[in-house]
């Protein structure tokens, strides 16, 4: 049949039959069996992202399909759902509740995997944001944010928390709610997975920025002590993170800033002997927000 099907491609009018296949797709054409045969069409044009996106999903929800194919599977999705169209076709095609049911998966490469193809489909999307909240895709992050124990997994998870807050005052809110940041709150600590707390360190900033509010909360938790305990230990002789020693500087000069907050002595001390270390010119700090957190 491959042979058969193989054949009748190579000896047919490929630039008419395109046309023709793409017609049928749009709907400008009724498809006649006998004239068009389905499989010679898909041969044609390839698979839409459609049925793409459906064929991944019921992978990934199939108890007996394998754990490799369902890692490709999670891998092609997110690949589709880069684009903006995709992102929104999940709720247009009501993926969204298989997809989120896998977030409870038992394997942490599939917890993994759909959190990242979530925090892919919901940035800068408002309407995929929505649409998570509408399914209910909120509080299983919060829930994974408390009790994820994989490392792995509970870094994709604050990446997919990012997506879903940034930009949206009602996630916000309602992650608030939820109790999400005090979960957040609880990861900013010296001892932290360093890819864990840098993650959420880029967060905070984004979070000061957009919300004023948060500042506030931030403060009431002791984030600025954390955050000054982290920049103590990453401005150690034996410590060589100056990625972490940037996002904290800079989570913590914004902070700062919006908050109108006094700068610790203590912390003076840590961000110059940072200043030293690195360099001032490597930490993508202007001058005059060295002289904002020094003087």
């Amino acid at each position: 049949m491959e042979k058969l099907l193989q054949w009748a491609v190579n000896n047919s009018d490929q630039e008419a039959l395109k046309k023709q296949a793409e017609a049928i797709r749009k709907g400008e054409l009724k498809a006649d069996p006998s004239k068009f045969d389905p499989a010679m069409i898909e041969a044609i044009l390839g698979k839409d992202d459609a049925t793409r996106m459906k064929e991944a999903v019921e992978c990934i929800v199939d108890p007996k399909d394998t754990l490799e194919n369902k890692e490709i599977a999670l891998d092609n999705l997110e690949l589709l759902i880069e684009g903006i169209d995709n992102a929104n076709n999940i709720e247009n095609m009501k993926l969204w509740p298989p997809l989120l049911s896998q977030l409870n998966a038992e394997e942490p490469e599939i917890r993994k995997g759909v959190a990242w193809v979530c925090g892919t489909a919901m940035q800068n999307n408002p309407k995929a944001q929505e649409a998570f909240l509408a399914n209910e895709g909120l509080e299983k992050l919060v829930e994974l944010l408390k009790n994820e124990q994989s490392k792995q997994v509970k870094a994709t998870v604050i990446y997919a928390v990012s997506g879903l807050l940034k930009h949206s005052s009602k996630a916000q809110e309602l992650f608030e709610q939820k109790g999400g940041f005090d979960a957040l709150f609880a990861i900013v600590k010296p001892t932290t997975e360093p890819t864990i707390l840098r993650k959420t360190v880029f967060l905070f900033n984004s979070l000061l920025i957009e919300n004023k509010q948060f500042g506030t909360k931030l403060l009431e938790q002791g984030g600025l002590k954390d955050l000054c305990d982290t920049l103590a230990k990453y401005t150690e002789d034996d410590q060589d993170d100056e990625d972490m020693v940037e996002k904290v500087l800079r989570t913590c000069h914004t902070l700062i800033t919006e908050t109108k907050t006094s700068v610790p002595e203590e912390f003076k001390q840590y961000a110059k002997k940072a200043a030293d270390k690195y360099g001032k010119e490597n930490l993508n700090m202007a001058e005059s927000e060295w002289l904002q957190l020094l003087a």
